[in-house]
């Protein structure tokens, strides 16, 4: 009796993962915890708010892979100059999208300060202070050494304006870039840090 043989089939698949919604998502969660963690809470709220302007990072240049394919493959010499780096793509974006931003003016102005902030933390270094003053006014209130960074963070506005303006400056872009470029962005809905995280499926190769 001849030996059967078994048929191997093929797929075709295609998956895709928006990973800057998930990072938002981490964001959020980890804020969340920083407000109600009053030990360790101050270390969350400093994960949140790297991980807020990391998402927007990834948005920004989501986007311009989508919209402008042929400019984002060569992203190393396209972007220099007034166009460098996360701010001078969003910049890039608001004039080819046709989107008025005021950089001295929220949502940008905030972005720009969680970029600010952001840098100091990635590269930081040691900080040391040193000087003379009244024994009595150093044993009310010792000089200490303390990161601009962490000083920044301890303000109560700053984080919530970062996690207010981040999603608003990118609505604004996405909402840019549907006016011209709807196809390209169509899966992304109406909200650029909220929606399905991503779409995958497959089928039978003929």
């Amino acid at each position: 009796m001849p030996k059967e043989t078994s048929v191997v089939h093929q797929v075709d698949y295609e998956s895709e993962h928006i990973t800057f919604r998930s990072i938002w998502h981490a964001a959020l969660v980890l804020r969340e915890a920083g407000e109600k963690d009053d030990s360790n809470g101050f270390w969350f709220l400093m994960a949140a708010g790297v991980l807020g302007y990391t998402a927007y990072e990834g948005f920004v240049n989501d986007l311009i892979e989508r919209v402008f394919p042929e400019i984002w493959v060569e992203e190393r010499t396209q972007f220099v100059g007034d166009y460098r780096g996360t701010l001078g793509k969003t910049l890039f974006l608001s004039e080819k999208l046709d989107v008025a931003l005021e950089r001295g003016r929220r949502p940008y102005s905030t972005v720009a300060e969680l970029h600010a902030w952001r840098n100091e933390l990635v590269h930081q270094r040691t900080v040391r202070v040193r000087g003379i003053t009244r024994a009595d006014a150093y044993a009310k209130k010792p000089k200490r050494a303390r990161p601009v960074a962490f000083a920044r963070l301890e303000r109560p506005a700053f984080l919530s304006r970062c996690f207010a303006d981040v999603p608003r400056l990118a609505d604004v872009l996405l909402e840019g870039a549907r006016e011209k470029h709807g196809v390209a962005v169509s899966d992304l809905d109406d909200i650029a840090f909220s929606g399905v995280l991503g779409s995958g499926g497959a089928s039978l190769r003929r």
